[in-house]
């Protein structure tokens, strides 16, 4: 009988077979030399190259992480403060949409509606663990940027039911206010690789003139794990 499955379902198979199966390269011993991996900036590597790349990138992260809140709390305690709890549990995330899940949550704690992170389509491989409600159009955004955004990095403030079914879901409506975060800068200055978004049932919660302290440290701690969640899909060239 011959079993017609996607690539998705011969993903998730193969996963399933080898994590039930720890000893599965320890039998087949070679196959450490021959697999060879497609990689962004290098072209290819081993597997065992691959997972020593992963473990520098990982290094990397956690001193990322470190010296970022070492700054924070020597500069701005009640922030630091405030920040620890979603921190550390965005670092037992383990995918996007666990980290996503996680953001959303701590949102409620402070009686937002949602938060959530949009992906725009020109930066990011997809990837079937990722659902489409994460992707956005960079053209349909772009102008959103340019009548709310301009240079900066953030906007407050309400937006119209046009621009407000761009970014959210109909079964996410009504929204009264929004804080739109762009995500990626400091990487890229062109032009920003996903949107970390607040939203308030209240019109007046959000509201231009607000400090965005706060929301400058929360930005600098999501872009450190959303890297680490999408690493494994790879940043489009």
């Amino acid at each position: 009988m011959v079993i017609n499955m996607n690539n998705a379902q011969v993903d998730e198979l193969v996963v399933k077979h080898l994590k039930a199966n720890p000893q599965f390269f320890v039998q087949h011993i070679d196959l450490l030399d021959q697999l060879i991996i497609p990689h962004a900036q290098k072209g290819t590597l081993s597997l065992v190259e691959m997972q020593l790349e992963r473990q520098r990138e990982r290094i990397k992260e956690l001193e990322a992480e470190l010296a970022l809140f070492a700054d924070l709390a020597h500069q701005q305690q009640d922030i630091f403060l405030a920040l620890m709890p979603l921190q550390k549990r965005l670092a037992q995330c383990k995918n996007f949409p666990e980290g996503v899940e996680e953001i959303n949550k701590w949102a409620r704690n402070f009686e937002l509606q949602q938060a959530k992170i949009l992906l725009f389509n020109d930066c990011w491989q997809k990837n079937p663990s990722v659902g489409e409600e994460f992707w956005i159009d960079r053209k349909g955004f772009e102008l959103i940027r340019l009548e709310r955004i301009g240079l900066r990095h953030f906007y407050l403030g309400e937006l119209t039911n046009k621009e407000k079914s761009l970014l959210f879901l109909p079964e996410e409506l009504p929204v009264g206010s929004i804080a739109c975060c762009l995500l990626g800068m400091k990487k890229n200055q062109h032009k920003s690789t996903a949107l970390l978004l607040f939203s308030a049932r209240d019109t007046a919660h959000f509201h231009n003139g607000q400090d965005t302290a706060f929301l400058k440290h929360l930005v600098s701690i999501v872009e450190l794990h959303l890297h680490r969640w999408l690493m494994i899909y790879q940043q489009a060239e």
